[in-house]
């Protein structure tokens, strides 16, 4: 099974423009993400996905493997679905280019997951450790049911917390891994 990993990287974001290139104790944060995913060991290819000639003029100087893709994307999801058209695999595994702390070790941990669950997509999870966290609109929430099949996401408290919290509530970590063969392209 051919496992590819995209890690998709806007310049033109609208709360911090040209973050991926922000300095992290000397290094851009892009290579900080992209060394991670190699360090995993469990792709057969690491891609930067990208829409800026900045990010992939960097990425090139480093050495790292960096796709243009279109401007017009709405989402990540979308700039991987234009390199999935182009670079063949079976799973595609899309780590957030503004996610410098997901660790190799929570990749391989990742991607050994896959197989686990009878599932079209499966997406990294943490509970939040600090209750006051679940209220910042940035941080994308997530209902997940007894099987630890997700039921919907937001970036509003979902549940809404009516009375005291007394269950676990979930975030998206910024890594989730989609098959290929469920997708189509137009």
């Amino acid at each position: 099974m051919k496992i590819v990993a995209v890690i998709p990287a806007r310049y033109k974001s609208s709360r911090f423009p040209g973050k991926p290139l922000a300095d992290i104790c000397g290094k851009p944060m892009i290579q900080l993400v992209y060394e991670e995913a190699e360090k995993a060991g469990c792709f057969d290819r690491v891609i930067v996905a990208t829409e800026s000639n900045d990010i992939m003029d960097k990425c090139r100087n480093l050495g790292l493997d960096v796709m243009l893709t279109s401007d017009t994307h709405p989402t990540g999801t979308d700039r991987v679905a234009e390199v999935a058209q182009k670079v063949d695999a079976d799973i595609y595994v899309i780590i957030m280019g503004d996610e410098p702390l997901i660790t190799a070790e929570n990749e391989r941990r990742f991607v050994a997951s896959i197989g686990e669950k009878d599932a079209d997509a499966v997406m990294l999870t943490a509970k939040f450790k600090n209750p006051v966290d679940v209220a910042n609109m940035t941080t994308i929430k997530l209902a997940i049911n007894d099987e630890g099949y997700l039921i919907f996401m937001s970036r509003a408290i979902i549940p809404y917390p009516k009375e005291c919290l007394g269950y676990p509530i979930y975030k998206n970590v910024g890594a989730y891994a989609l098959k290929k063969k469920h997708w189509s392209f137009s």
